[in-house]
């Protein structure tokens, strides 16, 4: 077997790796753009070939995250049906020869044999991702009550209030992310990463004075679905307050015409687990993180 560094300015290499991955994903259109994504990443680092007789076998791109640079995230192209298991090892022992810091995989049930081979080589799993669709209620029914309730949109021009929201995500994402720890980014950055793309009147928070104590956001995923994206409470013994905010958002999806709500649950985190205590849901997709 022979190990090859593509260089992404070789037009002629590229279009073989192009035609590699749809070939091997032709119908996994999701696992050609994650691909894809990482190929164009701007942290992108480098991309690796398996072949054997001139015959790849096997893909593997690395790119780094600004949110999270303390590890190289892989992505791996392979045929999921049958591929050479000397070839992924070769991918694992070449990668873990190239880089100091730690290799991140996140892998579905497709890549049920190259997971075998990351417990074989001592990667550990650091985090389950079951992404779910929350049923909505079948009618309207009694609307959810609190004066300590705003939308997003109420306290917009509210600076302290604001700041006070920003600092309960960064705080919240941060304490449920220490495996792979997120950077000392600026206040800005997590305004921005909460605020972009953001339904404002559909995402709530609870307030006591001038501080957010819970909170619940929302996005829109497309036209018949949304997205539940960060929640949190300042303190696991308020974390009931969520109870009342999903409630409320879950009327604003009937109100709206809305099909499902999606949710990513992550097993680090202790908000979305407690999602799935009290609602109702299908679970669409499984993901296992690993790391070494």
């Amino acid at each position: 077997m022979k190990i090859t560094k593509l260089k992404q300015n070789n037009k002629d290499e590229m279009n073989n790796l192009s035609i590699f991955i749809n070939k091997v994903f032709s119908e996994n259109n999701d696992l050609v753009a994650r691909m894809n994504s990482s190929i164009s990443a701007k942290l992108h680092n480098d991309i690796y070939s398996v072949r054997k007789n001139d015959e790849i076998l096997a893909i593997a791109s690395t790119h780094q995250s600004t949110w999270h640079p303390n590890c190289i995230y892989v992505q791996l192209a392979y045929d999921l049906d049958g591929v050479d298991e000397q070839a992924l090892q070769t991918l694992i022992t070449v990668l873990e020869n190239k880089y100091e810091q730690p290799l991140f995989f996140l892998l579905d049930e497709r890549f049920y044999l190259f997971k075998e081979i990351l417990s074989q080589n001592q990667f550990r799993i650091i985090r389950k991702t079951e992404i779910i669709h929350i049923e909505l209620p079948p009618s309207k029914g009694e609307t959810v009550q609190d004066e300590r309730i705003f939308s997003i949109r109420e306290i917009r021009t509210n600076e302290a209030i604001m700041d006070s929201f920003v600092q309960l995500c960064e705080k919240t994402y941060t304490e449920t992310h220490t495996d792979n720890p997120v950077a000392d980014l600026p206040i800005e950055s997590w305004r921005h990463a909460a605020m972009d793309g953001l339904l404002e009147e559909h995402s709530y928070v609870v307030v006591n004075g001038f501080e957010v104590i819970a909170f619940s956001l929302m996005y829109e995923s497309d036209k018949n679905s949304w997205e539940l994206g960060w929640v949190g409470v300042d303190e696991t013994s308020r974390i009931n307050d969520l109870n009342k905010l999903i409630r409320k958002q879950l009327e604003d999806a009937v109100k709206q015409g809305v099909s499902f709500i999606e949710k990513e649950v992550d097993s680090t985190c202790p908000y979305s687990l407690h999602i799935c205590k009290f609602a109702k849901y299908d679970v669409a997709e499984t993901l296992y993180a690993y790391m070494k």
